[in-house]
C-alpha cells in the first residue's frame, strides 16, 4: 500500500516545516493588502558615526513582497543597490552584502546568539530601552575570533528539495531559479513526493518556462522513477534518455540519496528563491546574482527563518500572527571595520509591517 510523503507528516523536522508553511501564510495574509512605497530612504545619520556611538534608525521601507532593499551602515540609512551597501533587508530577511546576494563587495557576519534560549515569556518582555544597555556593553573586546565570522554564500544541497526525517516530504515552500542547459531560464520546485514503504514511487516537480522577460505557467512532471536515477528536461517538461545537454535535472531515488543533481557538462546552475515572492508569483528566473553547478541553498550568519530562535525575529508568539523582535545580536565585518547591529522592531510608526527599526554601532 502507497504512502504519500505529502501526507504523512509525523517527524519533528516536518512537523516545523509544516509549521513554518501555516506561519508563512499567516504572513502572506498579513501582506496581502499591502501597497509598495519608495524602496530608498530615510537616511537616518548621513555621516559615519563615532566608535561605540549607538545609533537607532527610523523604520526602514522594506515592505516590498519582492524586492530587496540596500543599508548602509556609513550612512545609516537606505541607498540604492548600485550604491555602497552592507545589508539587503526584505520585510524579516536580512542578508550581507556579497557576490552571492549580488553585492561587488563581501561582508563578513557572526551570530552572538545571546538570546537564542530565551523563552516566549522573556522575548515579550524585551523593550527597545531594557535591551540597550547590554546591547551597549559589547565592545571590541567581544568581539569574536576572525575565524567565527562567514559571509553568504551558495552551498551544494542535492536534498534541499525535500525535508528529512522520518518520511522525507517534499520542501514545497522552496524553489530555484535556474539556467538550463539550452540557455534558457526557468523555476522549479518539488511540489510533492509519494512512497511505497521506503521505495520512491512518485516526484512530482512543478516548473514555470521564462520566454523572453516573462515566466510562463506552473506546468507539472510526474516522474517514477522505477529504482533508478532519470533525467529531465524542463525544457520540454519531460523525462529523457541523458544525450549531451538535452537534459537540466537528474534525480536519484536511492533511499540515502534522493538527490537532484544538475547538468553541469552543459552551465545548468541553480539560485534559491526566497520565501517572498513564492513560486507561483515570481516574475522572473533570469535575474539571479549568479547560477552555481548545484542545487544550492543560501546560508549565511543571520537565518531568514522565524523558526530559528538565532534569527531577528519570532512569529505569533500572543495568536496575533505578529512578528516580535528577538533582540540578537548580529556582528558585521565590513574590511577593517567590525560593526554590532540588532533588529529591534518590525512595524513602522504607523504599525504597518515589513519596517525594520535596526540598532547599530561601530566597534572597530
Amino acid at each position: 500500500m502507497g504512502r504519500d510523503a505529502g501526507l504523512a507528516l509525523r517527524s519533528p523536522r516536518a512537523v516545523a516545516a509544516r509549521r513554518l508553511f501555516v506561519a508563512l501564510a499567516g504572513l502572506a495574509a498579513l501582506t496581502a493588502c499591502e501597497g509598495e512605497s519608495d524602496p530608498t530612504g530615510p537616511n537616518a545619520l548621513g555621516r559615519e558615526p563615532a566608535i561605540n556611538e549607538v545609533v537607532t534608525t527610523a523604520p526602514l521601507n522594506a515592505s516590498s513582497n519582492d524586492t530587496l532593499v540596500y543599508f548602509s551602515f556609513t550612512t545609516g540609512g537606505l541607498v540604492q543597490r548600485t550604491a555602497d551597501w552592507d545589508l539587503a533587508l526584505r520585510r524579516y530577511e536580512v542578508r550581507l552584502a556579497s557576490p552571492a546576494t549580488g553585492a561587488s563587495k563581501t561582508v563578513l557576519g557572526v551570530s552572538l546568539a545571546n538570546n537564542q534560549n530565551a523563552t516566549t515569556a522573556e522575548v515579550l518582555a524585551f523593550t527597545r530601552a531594557s535591551t540597550l544597555p547590554a546591547f551597549d556593553a559589547l565592545r571590541d573586546a567581544q568581539v569574536p575570533a576572525d575565524d567565527q565570522f562567514v559571509t553568504d554564500r551558495l552551498a551544494d544541497s542535492p536534498q534541499a528539495h525535500i525535508v528529512l526525517g522520518g518520511v522525507p516530504v517534499a520542501n514545497a515552500a522552496q524553489f530555484w531559479k535556474v539556467r538550463l542547459a539550452n540557455g534558457q531560464f526557468a523555476v522549479v520546485r518539488n511540489a510533492r513526493i509519494k512512497f511505497t514503504g521506503f521505495v520512491t514511487d512518485t516526484i512530482y516537480l512543478e516548473s514555470r518556462l521564462q520566454t523572453g522577460n516573462a515566466l510562463g505557467a506552473v506546468q507539472t512532471l510526474a516522474v517514477a522513477p522505477a529504482g533508478v536515477s532519470r533525467a529531465i528536461s524542463l525544457n520540454t517538461n519531460s523525462v529523457v534518455t541523458p544525450n549531451g545537454c538535452n537534459w537540466d535535472f537528474q534525480f536519484n531515488p536511492d533511499p540515502r540519496q534522493l538527490a537532484i543533481t544538475v547538468n553541469t557538462a552543459c552551465n545548468v546552475g541553480t539560485y534559491p528563491g526566497s520565501a517572498s515572492p513564492t513560486f507561483a508569483a515570481v516574475t522572473s528566473a533570469s535575474d539571479a546574482p549568479q547560477y552555481v553547478s548545484y542545487l544550492s541553498q543560501l546560508v549565511g550568519p543571520i537565518p531568514n527563518s522565524i523558526l530559528d530562535t538565532k534569527a531577528p525575529f519570532r512569529y505569533d508568539l500572543t495568536g496575533q500572527q505578529r512578528l516580535h523582535p528577538a533582540f540578537n545580536v548580529y556582528f558585521a565585518k565590513v574590511g577593517t571595520k567590525v560593526w554590532k547591529f540588532q533588529v529591534i522592531d518590525y512595524y513602522s510608526n504607523t504599525g504597518a509591517p515589513g519596517f525594520p527599526t535596526i540598532r547599530y554601532s561601530r566597534v572597530r
